[in-house]
């Protein structure tokens, strides 16, 4: 067994992660019975789940005996038939005949994409036709499937994928074609006609296909991707201003526009869609783009010519600069071979000198505009909004209500109970594996088995909060990086921050908005504490959640064992936002969270506390769990850091740097900080030592070390910057870790913490402008010209691997608002190789479907007809430049749609706070933003590759 994500879809179960194939197999075996084995080992304890890491992990030993065996495997189909009567049922549903609906010729919609003057990129809309063509052929079927006992949501899904499947493959080679054959368009100027110079095709997904459920409640997610092919096509001659052109299909399909340069928007042209922060010394806007098979978009001819900044009241030009050849395309070595960064000549549009507050557009003469932007402090502190606002709509426990949020939910999870598991993931397999079998080997087990093995019925009413993430809505001691990210901001900050500044529900009671959302996740675990101090910071279910909708998710929630390290992780964190709420002038509460600190750090440093308990897997027996004897350092030092620096705040004599409690000094002086900083620098955020920036008469020499680190760091990062075309934050092109941008490293702020580190230490405007410049990466200053984060900007993702989105999927289409999926990953996801570039589906001849293998990659790029994923992956890892790698397939490119609040979403906000100006607030009639009903109007659900 095995999570691959590929797609793979006969005698195979999905779950909101992907698909995983069982390697069962036997010719004896019909398929609807298959699907009743596979159904009672998705069910069964058989211990298989995709873990973060999206990898399986098995207890190999109880596997091998559970399937040795072949007949016990073959019996599984007679007792279900006997207890359930599964194949009866599917039988029937399978023998409905398909509706008769006679042959419909291929139509679909036209969209014009003008990238300059002499260029054009097409694109076909045809999921609505596929859509109507799925329901007119197998409504009646789909119907049945309906009419299933709610036990066989895998085959009422198997359905609908099928008949997805099955219309599809009918029509997807003709789309390729279509679009790969110049004489497939008919191109008109003015009403004359002429040919394209040049023709290039390519296709690309935005997003897994959706059908509406028959009995009308609900979206079905089906296995196959939305499919949105290109034309990119080079006019005979350059359009004119006012010229109107018209493209037409031989199926009938229409779309014109008339051309006007100062009117007509390029997507070539890409900006900061929110908008530039006038205090920042370097403005940039570029000019580029990949045009697939016809290579870069040829602008290196506008070198030297004139762009123009307009105001967008009245078109009046505000500024003028020349547009400068910024670098040709940049490669890297991947696996051997040479991989583009870009596929573009990329230009450089520079209008650092402007600074006037207004909104603007950046014209550039026979190419077009780009999307009106801001030149204001509401730029960042929009970001900083929203994106706040994202944490807050991934909070578990409240409800958002429409006074707060038009993306409005009820509570959920409101009640935890008492469980037994370890809140270490890493202890439960590979070398750090603490679980031990009764013959005194490592085991190697799925946490979701020791939850369950050491759940109660103790409920616990009171322990509730935190934040979900993509696809879990479990909360885990990671997330103390959410409440280090922003508690460190606020207090290198103070200034930046204030009450009523994010619309949120505590807003109004004096404290600082940031402070409130970071306490969120804290106050949960301080609910958690047991009488002793001690603290288990993980609550989990049995299971990835099988309900999406958090409201009506029934699963129960436990919480772990609470272990030393566990209980000093969240002393580090409560301490910190006592300091924050003394900080702010909050006396109570900030006593609250001290005393609860205090009380968890005597419970950690107490050796006898050391978690050491047994339980008892069904079947596979008794296993031993025994917490390390030696706590983690680093957390030991930022809990005695943290309170040390609390007590000094309410000592006689603050500004003393030695007046804090000397009990947590002497552990401090104690500890191997050169060993720490290390780990810091290699796995850590610099916010996690962020302690050290605040007063560097506190542990001068720990601090120094510390600020030098940052320094050298943040210089790194900026000469990095300026060697990489669009001005990202990266490792060195030299570097073998360049590629690593998986699990959010691709997105600047994941390293550019260390930017924002160095402007507070050293106050040098060089590191907040880094910091300006990824921030415009950001918000569409990039190659895909793409915002990453929901909510902000034009062109922003829409489909994205979200729980709530699936579950709300049939009433909210615009995203909600703050969520910044991971995107890169330094290499194509496998799933893009099946699901988009080859559309593959086995033979099912129970339901008279013979399969389909469909290439639809260029034919410039096809070695053959029919080939296999690994084929076509090799393929597309040569042919699709690194920052164009993405494959927009929520739950099957889990590592590009997924997100999580520690990784993507408070590193952006912690920044923007950090960039804000001080004393900002927010317009008022942000808090009244509407989603968007239309999927349409959306710019961002069709998104150039």
């Amino acid at each position: 067994m095995k999570c691959n994500h590929s797609g793979y879809r006969n005698h195979s179960f999905s779950g909101y992660f992907g698909n995983t194939d069982m390697v069962i197999s036997c010719p004896h075996i019909e398929s609807t019975e298959m699907n009743a084995i596979v159904e009672y080992l998705k069910h069964s304890s058989f211990p298989a789940v995709c873990n973060k890491n999206h990898s399986m992990t098995t207890e190999k030993e109880s596997m091998r005996k559970r399937f040795s065996i072949l007949p016990a495997l073959l019996a599984i189909p007679a007792i279900f038939s006997a207890h359930f009567s599964f194949g009866l049922q599917i039988s029937e549903v399978a023998g409905i005949p398909r509706d008769s609906a006679a042959p419909v010729p291929l139509k679909g919609e036209m969209l014009l994409f003008p990238l300059t003057n002499g260029y054009i990129a097409v694109a076909g809309l045809y999921d609505d036709f596929f859509t109507k063509r799925i329901l007119e052929n197998y409504h009646s079927r789909l119907a049945g499937a309906e009419q299933l006992p709610r036990n066989k949501d895998w085959s009422r899904q198997f359905f609908y994928n099928f008949a997805a499947a099955d219309i599809m493959s009918r029509y997807l080679p003709s789309i390729r074609d279509n679009f790969q054959n110049p004489a497939y368009f008919r191109i008109k100027v003015n009403g004359r006609e002429t040919l394209p110079a040049a023709h290039g095709y390519w296709i690309n997904a935005v997003g897994i296909k959706r059908l509406p459920r028959v009995n009308g409640r609900g979206i079905v997610l089906t296995e196959s991707a939305e499919l949105v092919p290109f034309a990119y096509i080079r006019l005979d001659q350059p359009l004119k201003n006012n010229d109107l052109l018209e493209i037409s299909a031989t199926t009938g399909e229409k779309a014109s526009l008339r051309y006007d340069d100062k009117k007509t928007i390029s997507r070539a042209i890409k900006v900061n869609q929110v908008g530039y922060a006038p205090a920042a010394k370097r403005k940039y806007a570029y000019l580029g783009m990949w045009l697939a098979e016809l290579g870069p978009l040829p602008v290196k001819h506008l070198e030297g010519k004139e762009f123009h900044l307009r105001d967008t009241k009245d078109g009046s030009i505000a500024f003028t600069g020349k547009i400068t050849y910024r670098m040709p395309d940049q490669h890297i070595m991947r696996d051997r071979e040479k991989i583009a960064l870009y596929g573009e000549e990329i230009m450089e549009l520079d209008f650092s000198d402007f600074s006037k507050t207004g909104n603007y557009y950046i014209h550039v003469p026979d190419v077009g505009r780009s999307w009106d932007f801001a030149v204001s402090d509401d730029a960042i502190g929009r970001a900083f909004y929203v994106q706040m606002r994202g944490l807050f709509h991934q909070r578990s426990g409240i409800a958002k209500t429409p006074s707060h949020t038009q993306w409005s939910m009820g509570a959920d999870h409101k009640i935890s109970y008492r469980g037994g598991f370890p809140p270490n993931d890493r202890h439960y397999r590979g070398k750090n594996s603490r679980i031990i079998r009764s013959d005194g080997t490592k085991a190697d087990l799925s946490h979701f088995h020791v939850v369950k093995a050491t759940a109660t019925d103790e409920a616990l009413p009171d322990v509730c909060g935190g934040w979900w993430d993509a696809g879990d809505f479990d909360r885990r001691t990671y997330h103390f990086q959410v409440v280090d990210s922003l508690l460190s901001i606020y207090l290198l900050f103070p200034e930046n921050f204030k009450d009523a500044q994010l619309d949120l529900p505590e807003s109004g009671n004096g404290i600082p908005d940031i402070i409130d959302e970071a306490a969120w996740g804290v106050e949960v675990w301080r609910r958690a504490q047991n009488e002793k101090g001690g603290v288990g910071c993980w609550l989990e279910a049995t299971s990835h959640p099988k309900i999406y909708d958090p409201v009506k998710d029934t699963q129960r929630y436990y919480l772990a064992l609470p272990t030393r390290e566990s209980t000093l992780q969240y002393c580090a964190h409560a301490a910190k936002l006592a300091r924050a709420y003394d900080r702010c002038g909050r006396k109570e509460p900030a006593q609250l969270f001290f005393k609860s600190a205090e009380k968890a750090w005597n419970f950690a440093m107490n050796p006898a506390n050391r978690a050491d308990t047994k339980f008892r897997i069904m079947n596979w027996g008794v296993y031993h769990y025994t917490e390390p004897g030696e706590l983690p350092q680093g957390d030991l030092f930022k809990a005695a850091l943290n309170l040390y620096l609390y007590t000094k705040a309410i000592s006689p004599n603050p500004q003393e740097p030695f007046s804090g409690d000397p009990k947590y000094l002497d552990i401090l002086d104690k500890l191997d900080f050169g060993k720490i900083l290390a780990d810091v620098k290699d796995t850590k955020s610099p916010y996690f030592l962020s302690e050290l920036a605040e007063d560097e008469r506190v542990l001068f020499t720990q601090a120094s070390k510390y600020r030098r680190m940052i320094r050298e760091k943040a210089d790194e990062l900026l000469k990095n910057q300026e060697t990489l075309a669009y001005r990202n934050l990266n490792w060195s092109l030299k570097s073998p870790y360049f590629t690593y941008l998986a699990w959010g490293a691709g997105l600047p702020f994941s390293k550019g913490a260390y930017l924002i580190m160095a402007w507070r230490i050293d106050g040098m405007e060089k590191y907040r402008d880094g910091a300006f410049l990824a921030f415009d990466w950001m918000m569409g200053a990039n190659p895909m010209g793409r915002s990453m984060t929901t909510g902000l900007g034009k062109v922003y993702p829409v489909r994205i691997l979200s729980l709530p989105m699936w579950a709300w999927n049939d009433r909210l289409v615009d995203p909600i608002p703050g969520i910044t999926p991971y995107t890169f990953t330094g290499r194509n996801n496998y799933s893009a190789a099946s699901m988009i570039y080859r559309y593959a589906c086995k033979p099912r001849p129970d339901h008279k479907f013979k399969g389909c293998d469909i290439n639809l990659l260029p034919a410039s790029l096809r070695t053959k007809e029919k080939m296999d994923t690994a084929e076509c992956y090799r393929i597309i890892q040569k042919a699709i430049p690194l920052w164009r790698e993405f494959a927009n397939l929520e739950g099957y490119a889990v590592d590009q749609n997924e997100f999580t609040v520690w990784e993507t979403i408070a590193p952006a906000a912690a920044a923007y706070g950090a960039l804000l100006t001080p004393g900002w607030m927010p317009p008022k009639e942000w808090k009244n933003q509407k989603p968007e009903k239309d999927i349409r109007k959306l710019p961002g659900y069709i998104f150039l590759p």
